[in-house]
């Protein structure tokens, strides 16, 4: 598969949209950590874009529309909780994840801006 510039825009989109999401139900997690019978939530959308890319005989536009259709899914977290309120809500790993999504987030966000001043930087070079 050629990777283009398409597909790297649509894939960062793609991951902006699952980290924004992931980052919006940790922070209700944080939110709800006090409330009883609360159940986490987790956001999985890396594994659905790894399973629709794995085919390395696709054509760009394929790729694309597979990029574009991947799922970004929101589970609710079942687990026991050890609380006798039945809350399930672990403070210190949702910061943690907090914080790791907030890294990606900003990582994927410096990668877009770079990707664009590259665009521009060949444009205006292109005129001269």
């Amino acid at each position: 598969m050629e990777i283009s510039n398409n597909i790297i825009l649509n894939l960062m989109n793609k991951s902006l949209d699952g980290l924004w999401l992931r980052q919006q139900a940790t922070m209700e997690n944080i939110a709800n950590y006090s409330t009883p019978g609360y159940k986490s939530k987790s956001v999985d959308f890396e594994s659905f874009l790894k399973s629709n890319l794995d085919s390395l005989n696709q054509t760009a536009s394929e790729a694309n529309s597979k990029i574009k259709s991947s799922s970004i899914i929101i589970e609710e977290n079942g687990d026991q909780s050890m609380r006798l309120d039945g809350n399930n809500v672990d403070l210190e790993k949702e910061n943690l994840q907090l914080a790791k999504t907030q890294l990606q987030y900003m990582y994927t966000v410096t990668e877009m801006n770079s990707y664009f001043s590259k665009l521009k930087s060949v444009i205006s070079e292109g005129k001269k």
